[in-house]
């Protein structure tokens, strides 16, 4: 789209010198405006700062692809959440469709926030800049309140600029809700819950950002997974280095030739590039290897062992059947079993550390998951089950229980306490059973592929297990992620010890017959041959 020659040679023209032919073009062109945002960004110019290679200044708004797909979001879409590389013009557009909202939108209220006092006044200060630079025509008094509020008279409307504190905007119902660089607000969860009333009264929410690396749980990065899975009603954008016209293979290696020293001491060259410019969604959410805890490499080489279950069962995998001379150990992680976290029940091989049979499922109750569990078991001898006892683990236990299962792991030497408490308990010599003592064991029995997973939704959770630097370094999934297989698989892992797999000495009675012909119970060949 292009605007026609006569609005642009009068666009610029002050009032008094337009003619009156002039005049009612650019009424016209007014109400094109403020019906169309694309429209409205014909006119609109935003600021380049010059480089060597560029002699920037003001620059009409570049209308790139990608830009287009997210203005058809903004014009339709409630909620939006975007996650980009850097420098692809994303802020200078919601600049811009903050402005033409509150310019040609009566009442309207746009919040804008940003991690801090700084990037707030310069988000609105592009509003500013957008605005400096529209054709008369187009221009509203504006009431520059604070350094931090645009706002219009005529249209009781305004633009307001807020740093993420905790109580940033909570007295406030908004129109439109933007939060800028959303990954780095110290209170992003606080301040979502406060634009609650603005979402639920049919405003808008948008937000945007560009990964941290060193920060894997987050409330942005949580919508975002949510949102490409099809788990909330957010619309999900991913933009990617080469969005941005002129960038190729060559900007891409200069680029990463020159990060800055101070970069460098907290992210590899690699890790730096997948962070500010990412290639895919993977590239931009994988973990640095530092945060993650187990051996991303490890897993991704263990991803080839996986297969399909041997079975039809949709509930009961068995990858592995049962065989004489084998020893297993069972385990089980409980959940509500209402479509959130997974049921796990694991079946591993204490000799060679496969998982050769589970139940995983999030939508069986703690009663109903007992019963798949004790069915899978009994196909594998009920071997020693282990149920962690923390939450919904005790109905696990009661209901095994009723259902006559008799092999279970228990969590002191009296056997008093059946299952596994991942809380911990006291003996003289420490805390046992607990979380710390199941990950020491499991990481690197993980990392040097001591253990063989077949399940590939299961081996896929061992990803999002990170060690939370706010939390001493508390291994634990990240947020609206899952740790219930590894939490099976490493019970299993670190109680396979207490499964017995000598074989008795003792002879083996069989049945043979004297000359007599009468049957006699015999300890073996000895008596035999004596017969």
């Amino acid at each position: 789209m292009e605007l026609e020659k006569e609005i642009v040679e009068c666009g610029y023209k002050e009032e008094i010198d337009c003619s009156p032919e002039e005049r009612k073009l650019r009424m016209r062109e007014g109400i094109k405006c403020a019906l169309s945002f694309i429209r409205f960004l014909l006119w609109c110019k935003i600021v380049d700062p010059p480089t060597l290679g560029n002699p920037g200044g003001v620059i009409s708004f570049q209308l790139w692809p990608h830009l287009v797909e997210v203005i058809k979001s903004l014009l339709t879409e409630q909620l939006i959440v975007v996650m980009k590389s850097r420098q692809i013009g994303l802020s200078w557009l919601l600049a811009a469709y903050a402005l033409w909202y509150a310019m040609f939108r009566r009442g309207a209220n746009i919040m804008m926030f940003s991690k801090g006092e700084g990037e707030a006044m310069e988000l609105l200060g592009k509003c500013y800049r957008i605005y400096n630079q529209l054709p008369p025509f187009l221009k509203l008094k504006v009431d520059p309140k604070s350094a931090t509020e645009m706002g219009f008279p005529t249209m009781m409307s305004s633009i307001k600029a807020f740093a993420a504190t905790e109580t940033a905007g909570i007295s406030y119902t908004a129109s439109v809700v933007m939060c800028d660089e959303w990954e780095e607000h110290p209170y992003a969860d606080a301040n979502y819950l406060s634009s609650k009333p603005t979402r639920d009264a049919g405003g808008q929410f948008i937000g945007c950002f560009t990964v941290n690396k060193t920060k894997p749980d987050t409330l942005a990065k949580a919508i975002f997974r949510d949102a490409d899975e099809g788990k909330n009603d957010f619309v999900a954008h991913f933009f990617p280095w080469q969005v941005r016209p002129g960038r190729d293979a060559g900007w891409y290696e200069k680029t990463k030739r020159n990060i800055p020293t101070r970069e460098l001491a907290v992210l590899t060259p690699e890790l730096y590039m997948e962070q500010n410019y990412p290639n895919s969604i993977d590239e931009a959410l994988r973990m640095t290897q530092s945060i993650s805890a187990f051996s991303h490499e490890a897993i991704d080489e263990m991803m080839g062992d996986v297969r399909n279950p041997v079975n039809d069962d949709l509930i009961i995998h068995i990858f592995k059947p049962y065989h004489i001379g084998e020893w297993y150990i069972a385990a089980s992680d409980t959940s509500h079993g209402i479509g959130k976290d997974y049921s796990v029940t694991t079946v591993m091989n204490v000799q060679t550390g496969e998982v050769v049979a589970d139940v995983f499922n999030n939508r069986l109750s703690p009663e109903e998951f007992a019963l798949q569990s004790v069915n899978m078991l009994k196909l594998y001898q009920t071997p020693l089950w282990f149920i962690e006892s923390n939450d919904w683990g005790g109905v696990t236990i009661a209901t095994a229980q009723r259902l006559g299962y008799k092999n279970f792991g228990y969590q002191d030497s009296k056997r008093q306490k059946i299952g596994f408490s991942t809380h911990g308990y006291a003996t003289s010599s420490g805390i046992k059973g607990s979380r710390t003592d199941l990950f020491g064991g499991l990481i690197p029995a993980m990392n040097n592929r001591q253990i063989k997973i077949y399940n590939s939704d299961g081996l896929k959770q061992f990803y999002d297990i990170i060690r939370v630097v706010e939390k001493n370094g508390k291994i634990e999934a990240m947020g609206g992620r899952h740790d219930d297989y590894p939490i099976a698989v490493g019970i299993c892992w670190v109680k396979r010890d207490e499964v017995s797999v000598t074989v008795s000495n003792k002879p083996v009675e069989s049945l043979t017959f004297r000359r007599e012909g009468i049957p006699v119970a015999t300890d073996g060949w000895t008596k035999l041959l004596e017969a």
